[in-house]
C-alpha cells in the first residue's frame, strides 16, 4: 500500500498518582491516500488516544508516525505547523470544540489566517462558501455557535476542519453525541466530503453500523493494542479474532438474531495493570494456557486482513 500515515510501534503513556496507563502501546497501521481506516472498540480502550497522539495534541513518547514522507514523532511546536494544515480533526463534542466567544466566521477563518492564506476579504469570502458547502447559509458567518444546533455546529466543525484542504481528517466520534437522524446527515456530508476531495479518515467510533458504512478498512482496538485489522468485506464475512467475533455479532442482520448473538463476561481488565499474555484473555471463551503468557504477534491470515491471535487460524 502507498502509505499517507504510517504509524509504527506507538506508545502513549500517561504517569498518574494511581500508576501508569498504558494508553496506546504498540499500535501498527496505515492509511492510503484517498481511504477510510474505521477503528472501533470499548470506551477506554485507547482509541481517542490514538487520535490525538496522530495529531500531535497528546504527543506519543515511542514509535513512528510518518506522514506524507516526514517523521511526526519528536517534533517541537514549530516543526508541527506545516504538518498540521495537512492532518486536521473533528472533536466529538460540537459544543466545546467552538470557541463561544468567536463568531462563526472567525472561527473558520483561524486556520486560514495562521498559515497565512489570503486576504481577509479573502478568507472571509471562503468561509462563507465553507458554510455553504457543508450545508449552511452564507449569512451565518456573523451568528455564534450557541445559535446553532449539535448537528448544525458539528457541520462548523467540519467546515473547519476542511478549510485548509487537508489529506487526512482524524474524526474522533464525531457523530456519537448527536441524534441519530442527524448522525446519518453528518455521515453523509462526511463521505460527500470524502469524494469531492479525495480525504483520507481516520473514522474513531463505537457505532460500528456507522463504522461499517463509510470504511474501506477497519481496525480494532483492545486495551491499548489493535487486535485486528482488514477490509470491510473480509471482517464482516469472517472476523477472526473472538473480541471481534463479539463486537459485529451484535451488527443488526448478523448472528442469526438475539439469542445467537455472543457476549463478554467481567469488565476490560485496567489499562493502569494489563494481564500479561493475550490482553483479551481474561474474557476469551476460547483461551487456552499459551493465551495468558505468550503475547500474540499480528499476522497475515489472507490479503489485507491480520489478526493478533495464537487462535486465529
Amino acid at each position: 500500500m502507498n502509505a499517507l500515515l504510517s504509524v509504527r510501534g506507538l506508545v502513549k503513556r500517561h504517569h498518574t498518582s494511581s500508576g501508569t496507563v498504558h494508553a496506546v502501546d504498540g499500535v501498527d497501521f496505515e492509511i492510503a491516500p484517498g481511504e477510510v481506516l474505521g477503528l472501533v472498540g470499548e470506551s477506554g480502550c485507547g482509541k481517542s488516544t490514538l487520535g490525538r497522539a496522530l495529531n500531535g495534541l497528546d504527543p506519543a513518547q515511542a514509535g513512528s508516525i510518518t506522514f506524507g514522507g516526514a517523521e511526526l514523532v519528536g517534533l517541537g511546536r514549530r516543526a508541527w505547523r506545516p504538518h498540521r494544515r495537512e492532518m486536521q480533526m473533528v472533536f466529538q463534542d460540537p459544543f466545546g470544540s467552538l470557541n463561544p466567544r468567536s463568531t462563526v466566521g472567525t472561527i473558520l477563518q483561524d486556520p486560514l489566517r495562521v498559515h497565512g492564506v489570503g486576504t481577509r476579504a479573502e478568507r472571509r469570502a471562503t468561509a462563507a462558501a465553507l458554510l455553504e458547502r457543508v450545508g449552511l447559509r452564507a449569512a451565518d458567518v456573523d451568528r455564534y455557535p450557541h445559535e446553532f444546533s449539535g448537528g448544525q455546529r458539528q457541520r462548523i466543525s467540519i467546515a473547519r476542519a476542511i478549510a485548509l484542504r487537508p489529506k487526512l481528517v482524524i474524526c474522533d466520534e464525531a457523530v456519537s453525541a448527536l441524534d441519530v437522524s442527524i448522525q446519518a446527515q453528518i455521515v453523509n456530508l462526511l463521505r460527500s466530503l470524502q469524494r469531492e476531495y479525495g480525504l483520507s479518515y481516520l473514522f474513531i467510533s463505537h457505532d460500528l453500523a456507522v463504522v461499517g458504512y463509510l470504511s474501506d478498512r477497519i481496525a480494532v482496538m483492545y486495551l491499548g493494542r489493535i487486535v485486528e485489522i482488514g477490509t470491510k468485506a473480509s471482517l464482516l464475512a469472517g472476523p477472526r479474532h473472538p473480541y471481534t467475533r463479539v463486537l459485529f455479532s451484535a451488527l443488526p442482520g448478523r448472528g442469526g438474531g438475539k439469542a445467537q448473538r455472543q457476549s463478554l463476561t467481567g469488565e476490560p481488565p485496567s489499562p493502569l495493570n494489563p494481564p500479561a499474555g493475550c490482553r483479551f484473555h481474561p474474557r476469551c471463551p476460547l483461551a487456552v494456557e499459551r493465551c495468558r503468557t505468550e503475547v500474540p504477534a499480528m499476522r497475515e491470515l489472507a490479503d489485507g486482513h491480520a489478526a493478533a491471535c495464537h487462535l486465529a487460524d
